[in-house]
């Protein structure tokens, strides 16, 4: 068993659920538990009333896409009815993302409740420093006091979606070693994140997986988030107008690809040798790497769009998703100012 104190107390091994779920919850009587719809989550659940027999959960579902402001209240509402206050997220980004706003407010009233998050999936796992909810402000949120990071969940995770999240967190690494903010943990952290994925996602779409693969992605997408103390920029601002909108069948990180090749592109100057250092993860040996092929070519290794054209985005929209990228907080963060031209621009770059 691996305990990791940096930013919040993280369990890493496989059966964490069984082996340090149960020294954490301690006495407990009851607990608030917060679900989302991600592949795992039921089983998972299963596990945690089996590993927590003596606790009485009573279990609620989060929304489902993305955490909301509007579903705090009435959670909140369900958390005070538990002694002791603890509430136990299940899921992805949706449910852990709303723990951690539910946490928010309840500090603002002086209360501080005990969140538990038991990631099922590859994402920050809570530990980026802001939550981004459905309105699309991102809002600083106090992190899970503790986090359950348990590889085999992602046993459950079909290979496509597994791909598809992998690659959302890849460019959240890659964008927070560009950003020019000076954090030389955090850029140490985000360049180890992006050669664990790189390393790693091929070896886990093989058919079956394979259980090695998976617990590295799944330390991988742990040592991404702790890159996020540093902030992530273009991609992440133009990327959320967009997945709000996408339809049945598309995964977020579907446009991450296509849009980290057009900024690289855009941000080159400004981004200096970084670039080549996250392009030399791809082929250490190639001293003639392009960065923006690169991610290019991984993407269609492991199956993800390199067009927005394949994604099927309306190119009618473009100059909407410019505006609201270009006036986004991550777009303050990216190495190059973008203004809604150049927004617009990089969007037909990357369609």
């Amino acid at each position: 068993m691996t305990l990791i104190g940096y930013l919040t107390r993280t369990h890493f091994a496989e059966a964490a659920i069984e082996d340090a779920l149960p020294e954490e919850a301690g006495d407990l009587a009851r607990a608030l538990v917060l679900v989302d719809r991600e592949p795992g989550v039921e089983a998972a659940l299963d596990r945690i009333r089996e590993a927590l027999c003596g606790t009485r959960l009573t279990v609620v579902e989060a929304p489902p896409s993305a955490p909301s402001r509007a579903a705090v209240a009435p959670i909140a509402r369900s958390l005070r009815g538990i002694p002791g206050g603890t509430l136990v997220a299940i899921g992805g980004a949706a449910a852990v993302g709303q723990a951690r706003l539910v946490a928010e407010q309840a500090g603002r009233r002086g209360e501080k409740p005990l969140v538990i998050a038991v990631p099922v999936g590859l994402f920050d796992l809570g530990l980026a420093r802001q939550v981004r909810p459905t309105d699309g402000r991102p809002m600083p949120c106090p992190r899970p006091d503790r986090i359950i990071a348990d590889p085999t969940v992602l046993d459950r995770v079909p290979g496509r979606r597994l791909a598809a999240s992998a690659m959302e967190t890849l460019v959240h690494a890659m964008e927070a070693y560009a950003s020019p903010g000076y954090n030389p943990p955090a850029d140490g952290l985000a360049l180890e994140a992006v050669r664990r994925m790189t390393r790693w996602l091929p070896v886990g779409l093989e058919a079956g997986g394979q259980r090695e693969a998976r617990r590295e992605l799944m330390a991988a997408a742990l040592t991404a988030g702790l890159a996020m103390e540093k902030a992530v920029g273009g991609v992440d601002a133009l990327a959320c107008p967009i997945e709000a909108e996408l339809g049945a069948g598309f995964l977020p990180g579907d446009v991450r690809a296509p849009l980290l090749a057009a900024v690289a592109e855009f941000n080159a100057q400004a981004v200096g040798d970084r670039y080549a250092a996250l392009a030399r993860t791809f082929a250490p040996e190639d001293r003639d790497l392009s960065f923006s092929r690169e991610i290019g070519a991984f993407a269609r290794t492991v199956g993800m769009p390199t067009t927005l054209r394949e994604v099927g985005i309306d190119r009618a929209r473009f100059d909407r998703f410019a505006e609201i990228a270009a006036s986004d907080p991550a777009s303050l963060a990216n190495p190059r100012r973008m203004t809604p031209v150049d927004c617009r621009r990089i969007l037909e770059a990357a369609w």
